[in-house]
Parts: structure tokens; C-alpha cells; sequence
């Protein structure tokens, strides 16, 4: 224990540290092993890499299927619960027993959490810097009904599973001082269901030479807009759950639009000279400085906001000049250290909040309901509204199959419901989890099922700017 402390009694952070070391070498083992595991069954990496996460939490590692009776002693699993809840004496011994809460104790998950916060704000930077405005002209009309067609709907069925799911089950802090109002779970119900992997959708269409194409412009550039709605509205849920007054949601909502408007209007007149800058003198240490720095505070502000460092990371791609040429450069040196280190880690963090072993018989048919009506809605909106955006009917099916792709950004918006605002609980968190494996599973299987021949015959292969992750 005299290791554990230093001398004023406080804990020393070299305890924190080897515990973060070792958890980072454990991740990255887990993640290159089910990554390849998913790309040898024709799935992308990232489903293996969100199975790597669940089986390094409690779901495999806990005590109900594997524990051990007592710790290899380097690891100081009981003085690591304690120090960090001293009152917690029996909870200690347990974590002793989970192989799951010996390897990732209270010490280490917030520096991985930050660590996954991170890799969310470099990754949405490059989906960010990827979007090519110069597509859009002419399909504002579509992109728009699309982009708000999606969302309305998956709010309006979030209603309909709130009102059938609202009990002790899946609403958290149910029958406390806590518990959260009807509107609240419902909203944050609709917003996962609205959530669409931008970046699964813009990679796949660009793998197929589409990403031009009347239905892919729509559907990458309605996604783009998607994922900002869809963290506005789950900051609204978050307000409505804290029961702030609607002056306070005014205020927000307006604070965000004016980000957004000052982002376009400002910020990416101002970096306008940064393009001739690199096309004078390439790619320098100075310019991925200031990129950088653009990163974090755009990401600060919107976190801020409480929108998510997600949407801070984009609109920091979204405006930057010499795009081409930059994504090309960025991706280099930011895709492989996202991709491979940082992106497994956030996956991780979240499998390490979920527990399949607590989804009992009795939840089954509430996770059901909610899988099922995740994929009507937004499956089903994507098609309506992309036909009346001006698309064909199977250009519009296609897109609704791609809205429907979950990714790990439904893992953001269910670790905000579980433990930043407390509206669901830790089974809902699960459905979260399923809905985005089962998703993403089942996109490309459908997109190469329905894509319409006439499409498919006539695309040539695509050229590739750069790697990118895909999640």
C-alpha cells in the first residue's frame, strides 16, 4: 500500500499509469484480433473492434462467466477499488474475482475515456475535411428533406418506444428523486435512434465510386447534418431530463447555430490564406500545428456547448481550404494513429460499461422493440424522404439502408443516456450496443443486395485520396 500513496496520503499517479499502460497494450491486442477476425467474415473492423471492447468489460470478463479467486499481486486490485472508495471493502474483494474490473479499476478508465474523446475529435476531422462542398450545388433541396426527414422521424418513433418502454427496466433512476421525466427518456430514446455512422456512409459510397453521384451527394452530405442535429437533440434530452427551463434550450440551440455560422462565415474565410501557404511550401510542421490547435478548440467549444467534441472535430475539417490536398496529407499521418491506437480505446471504454450478462429474459422483448423500431425508422425515412429529395425509389432505398448504419456513434450518444445524464439504464445501454452491431453488420450485405444494376455496371473502380478509418 506505501507504493500506492505518496507521502501526504493522496494517491500517486505512477499507480495510474501503469494501469493505463498495461490497459492500452490489452486493448490494442484485443482490437487487431477481432478487427481481423471481422474483416476475414466480410464485416468492417469496427464491429470486431466494438466486440473487442464487450469482451473486455464485464460481459466475458465478469464474474458471472470468467473470474479468478485471487489477483496476481503486482496488479493491487484490492487497494486500487479501495483507494478509490475507501468505504467500499466488500466491492473490492468482488473486483478481485472480475478479471474485467482487475485490469480497467476506477484509476484508469477516465484517462481512457479522455484518450477515447480524443480519438473522436481527430476522427470526425477527417470525416469533416473528407466532404466535398463542391458536390453539393443544385441538391440542397434533397439533401435538406433527407437530412431532416431522418431525424424527425426517428424522434417521433423514439416517442412511441418511450411510451411503450418507460418502466423500472430501461428508464434510469426509475421510482427516485431522479427518475426522469417521460419527454426526457423518449427524446433521448429518438435520438438514438436517429444516429447514422456518417463515416461508414461516406466510405462505402467512395470504395464504390458513388460519392458524386446524385444519391451518394445526398445521402453523405444529409448524414454530415445529421450527426450535428442528432447531439443538439441529445444536449435537449440531456436539458430536459436536469429539468432546465426553456429559455435555457432557446439559449443552447442558439448558441450552437451560432457556432455553426461563425465556423462558415468566419473561421473558413480567415483560414483561406493557410491554402496558398501549402501550396507554396507543402505539408509543414507549422501548418499541422495550427490544425491542430483547431482540433482541440473547436472540439473545446462544442463540448462546451454540450454537443460533443464529435461535432467540433467536423466542423473543424468542414472548414479548412485545400481540401484535397490536405485530407490526402492529414489522413497519412492522423488515419493510422486514430484508426489502430485511439478509436479502439473509446470502443473499449464503452464495452467496459456494458454487461450482456444483465440482460435477462425480461429485457428481451424491450431491446426487440427497440431494434426493430431503430430500423424501421430510419431505414424507412431514408427511403420516403430520399424520394421525395428527387431520388429514384432504389436510389432511395439504398440511402435509407446506409441512414440505417449505426457505427460506434451510437456508442457516444448511450454512454452520454447512461452515465453523463442517467436517463437509461445499463440494460438500455446494452439494446444501444446490439443496435449498433446489428446495424452495421447489416449494411453492406444490403447495399450490395440493393443497388440498383444500372448503377453498379456503370461505375468504374474508385481512386482512393488516402486511408481513412471507418466507423
Amino acid at each position: 500500500m506505501e507504493f500506492l500513496l505518496k507521502i501526504d496520503g493522496t494517491l500517486n499517479p505512477n499507480f495510474s499509469l501503469l494501469f493505463v499502460l498495461l490497459d492500452v497494450a490489452i486493448i490494442l491486442v484485443a482490437a487487431r484480433i477481432m478487427g481481423f477476425v471481422s474483416l476475414r467474415i466480410g464485416q468492417p473492423r469496427v464491429v470486431g473492434e466494438i466486440l473487442a471492447g464487450v469482451i473486455l468489460g464485464p460481459s466475458l470478463l465478469g464474474p458471472e462467466i470468467l473470474h479468478w479467486t485471487g489477483s496476481f499481486g503486482f496488479l493491487d486490485c484490492d487497494d486500487a477499488l479501495h483507494l478509490s472508495n475507501p468505504a467500499a471493502i466488500p466491492e473490492a474483494n468482488a473486483a478481485n474475482e472480475s478479471i474485467s474490473a482487475c485490469l480497467f479499476p476506477p484509476q484508469s478508465r477516465p484517462v481512457l475515456g479522455i484518450l477515447g474523446q480524443v480519438a473522436l475529435a481527430f476522427f470526425m476531422f477527417l470525416v469533416g475535411l473528407e466532404l466535398d462542398f463542391n458536390a453539393l450545388k443544385g441538391k440542397e433541396r434533397g439533401i435538406l428533406t433527407v437530412a431532416l426527414g431522418v431525424v424527425i422521424v426517428p424522434i417521433a418513433m423514439g416517442f412511441l418506444v418511450g411510451e411503450l418502454l418507460y418502466d423500472e427496466k430501461f428508464v434510469g433512476g426509475f421510482g427516485t428523486d431522479a427518475q426522469p421525466t417521460k419527454v426526457a427518456f423518449s427524446l433521448m430514446m429518438g435520438a438514438m435512434i436517429s444516429v447514422t455512422a456518417f463515416p461508414v456512409m461516406a466510405r462505402i459510397l467512395q470504395e464504390k465510386n458513388l460519392h458524386t453521384s446524385a444519391m451518394g451527394v445526398t445521402g453523405v452530405a444529409a448524414a454530415a447534418i445529421v450527426t450535428v442535429l442528432m447531439f443538439v437533440l441529445v444536449s435537449f434530452a440531456a436539458g430536459v431530463a436536469e429539468d432546465r427551463s426553456a429559455g435555457k434550450h432557446v439559449l443552447m440551440v442558439g448558441l450552437v447555430a451560432l457556432f455553426v455560422a461563425i465556423m462558415f462565415l468566419a473561421v473558413r474565410p480567415a483560414l483561406k490564406p493557410l491554402e496558398k501557404y501549402y501550396e507554396e511550401k507543402g505539408f509543414t510542421a507549422e501548418l499541422l500545428a495550427i490544425i491542430v490547435i483547431l482540433i482541440f478548440a473547436c472540439a473545446y467549444i462544442a463540448q462546451q456547448l454540450e454537443v460533443s467534441v464529435i461535432v467540433g472535430g467536423f466542423l473543424a475539417g468542414a472548414v479548412l481550404p485545400a481540401r484535397i490536398g490536405l485530407f490526402k496529407d492529414m489522413s497519412l499521418r492522423l488515419s493510422d494513429l486514430t484508426g489502430t491506437i485511439l478509436l479502439p480505446i473509446f470502443l473499449a471504454f464503452s464495452g467496459l460499461a456494458t454487461d450482456f450478462t444483465k440482460l435477462k429474459p425480461e429485457f428481451w422483448g424491450g431491446v426487440a422493440i427497440f431494434l426493430v423500431a431503430g430500423i424501421v425508422a430510419k431505414w424507412g425515412a431514408g427511403l420516403i424522404f430520399g424520394k421525395l429529395g428527387g431520388l429514384s425509389w432504389a436510389e432511395a432505398n439504398v440511402v435509407g439502408i446506409l441512414m440505417n448504419c449505426r457505427g460506434l456513434l451510437i456508442l457516444v450518444v448511450a454512454l452520454i443516456a447512461l452515465r453523463d445524464v442517467g436517463v437509461i439504464t445499463a440494460e438500455m445501454q446494452v439494446g444501444g450496443v446490439l443496435m449498433a452491431l446489428v446495424t452495421t453488420m447489416m449494411t453492406g450485405p444490403l447495399f450490395d443486395k440493393f443497388l440498383p444494376a444500372a448503377i453498379r455496371s456503370t461505375e468504374p473502380p474508385a481512386a482512393q485520396p488516402g486511408p481513412a478509418p471507418s466507423a
